[in-house]
């Protein structure tokens, strides 16, 4: 009997589990919408926007590469972009079914181990490189409160975004403190969560492996916020495309949030919780449901032609390999 069986048919469970998920959010939805205004507004995105932001999207993962490059080279690991973006796409093809959070970054983190011969750091780099995006989104969600707060005034997405900020601030301030790092890694053994205290020592390992390396972690941030900023303006111009007439700086607030909310393990790739976040954000500035629900599945349609591209290159890749091997 294959001893890994029972940990495969776990994740396939998991995975049914967040499809079931995922297609019963979408359809409470449709089911709550108007399906003809829904039907109208798909056919009222022009196609030029629609490439754009196709373009501003995959754009969007270079410029990752390019982040994951400058942290890798701060610990002595040179890779030209042209690989690491690859690997980039392959990891965004496998994100979208992986029965787990952070599929993708597995996926870079088994293809950076091989690429380096088992180098201790290249995992931390992938650790350092999800945390720096994460900081630059809360950033711009905090920037963006505080400029357009006066005229937006609205205390729940006010209150969303700091708690938020302070739970990823109190996370990193946990890691970074080795004594409470120890009553953190005993707490979890306390509630039978011990299985995660490996995952906890890896972030602490990396954290402090970059310490150091302020120039590294500065680039980072850097990269992030015109990555999540590219984002954001990507989503407004979807909008745009869909007639909404909602400001900007409301796309600054909420899609920070919206991409939060999709971040729960409880769905594939977010959908339909990332669905429903739009949906309930944008009906605060008099977004109908069939509209929002429209925006977001666009967006998500642009994960899946974008992360095609990556399934394209890991089959060019395993063919490659396979030839390398005969």
């Amino acid at each position: 009997m294959d001893p890994q069986a029972p940990s495969r048919g776990k994740g396939r469970l998991i995975f049914l589990g967040k499809l079931f998920v995922s297609g019963l959010l979408l359809a409470v939805l449709f089911w709550r919408a108007d399906r003809a205004t829904f039907l109208r507004t798909i056919q009222a995105l022009p196609l030029k926007v629609f490439l754009g932001c196709l373009a501003l999207y995959a754009f969007g993962h270079v410029i990752s590469a390019v982040r994951w490059q400058r942290l890798l080279a701060a610990e002595g690991i040179h890779l030209s972009l042209w690989r690491l973006t690859l690997v980039y796409f392959e990891a965004a093809f496998f994100n979208l079914f992986l029965p787990t959070l952070i599929g993708g970054d597995i996926v870079r983190g088994y293809a950076i181990y091989k690429i380096t011969r088992g180098h201790d750091a290249s995992i931390a780099s992938i650790l350092v490189d999800r945390l720096s995006g994460f900081a630059a989104l809360i950033a711009i969600a905090l920037v963006a409160l505080g400029l357009a707060y006066g005229e937006i005034r609205d205390p729940q997405v006010a209150t969303m975004i700091l708690a938020v900020a302070a739970a990823f601030g109190l996370t990193i301030a946990v890691l970074l403190t080795d004594r409470v790092k120890g009553r953190a890694s005993g707490l979890l053994r306390l509630v039978g969560l011990g299985r995660f205290q490996a995952k906890v020592e890896g972030l602490v390992e990396a954290l402090h492996r970059y310490r150091g390396h302020h120039g590294a972690l500065w680039q980072a941030l850097l990269l992030s916020t015109v990555l999540q900023a590219l984002i954001i303006v990507a989503y407004y111009l979807i909008g745009a495309g869909l007639n909404l007439g909602v400001p900007i700086a409301y796309f600054f607030l909420y899609v920070p949030l919206i991409t939060v909310v999709a971040m729960l393990p409880v769905s594939v790739a977010g959908l339909g919780v990332r669905e429903g976040g739009t949906v309930y954000f944008f009906a605060k500035v008099g977004v109908d449901a069939a509209t929002a629900l429209t925006m977001s599945l666009a967006w998500f349609s642009l994960t899946l032609v974008v992360s095609s591209l990556g399934g394209l290159a890991f089959l060019v890749n395993a063919h490659s390999a396979k030839r390398v091997e005969t």
